[in-house]
């Protein structure tokens, strides 16, 4: 049974991407708009790490809140990447707990990304970080059991999240996507 609700997500999340890629095609809109909603993943180029918890999960990736985030199974103070450029609008601990230090980038496009359970944040809310710039460590802070990063794309005003594909697609529990971000 479980094998079977899994398969349905997977193949919901491959039409669902495959949908959103032909509604960008569809509506006319420019390579420009298309290009504002492609995130990249958010650790180095060339680097691979399991998705420990995608999108829906069954721990706690339920709700509103987290309903479209990734876990990634990266290292303690290991590197978070930018996943697009953008000015970051918070970065500290965060007013929620279960975040811990979290950073918030909000993009051109209107939307944010969201960075949680991190040991260290690097820049101040008005400073703008272009794709790829370093912007935290990875730790284990708030409602965290062990370190990875928590990344999700959300609406900047009520941090509810928005479905959204990294690279193109959208990547699913227990795969590993390998990231295109390069430093900046």
């Amino acid at each position: 049974m479980n094998g079977t609700r899994t398969g349905r997500r997977r193949l919901a999340a491959l039409a669902g991407a495959m949908l959103m890629a032909a509604g960008i095609m569809l509506s006319g809109a420019s390579p420009a708009a298309a290009a504002d909603s492609y995130y990249k993943l958010p650790y180095p180029a060339g680097e691979s790490y399991m998705v420990t918890q995608g999108p829906e999960g069954t721990y706690s990736h339920t709700g509103p809140y987290n309903e479209y985030a990734w876990d990634f199974g990266l290292p303690a103070n290991y590197e978070v990447s930018a996943a697009q450029g953008g000015t970051i609008v918070y970065s500290d601990w965060s007013p929620y707990w279960q975040n811990g230090i979290e950073v918030i980038i909000r993009h051109p496009n209107g939307q944010c990304t969201h960075y949680a359970h991190l040991n260290q944040s690097f820049y101040w809310p008005g400073d703008w970080v272009p794709q790829g710039r370093i912007v935290g460590y990875t730790g284990s802070t708030g409602a965290s059991t062990a370190p990875h990063l928590h990344f999700q794309v959300i609406d900047c005003n009520t941090r509810v999240g928005i479905p959204a594909g990294l690279q193109g697609w959208v990547p699913w529990t227990g795969t590993w996507p390998v990231s295109t971000n390069n430093y900046a």
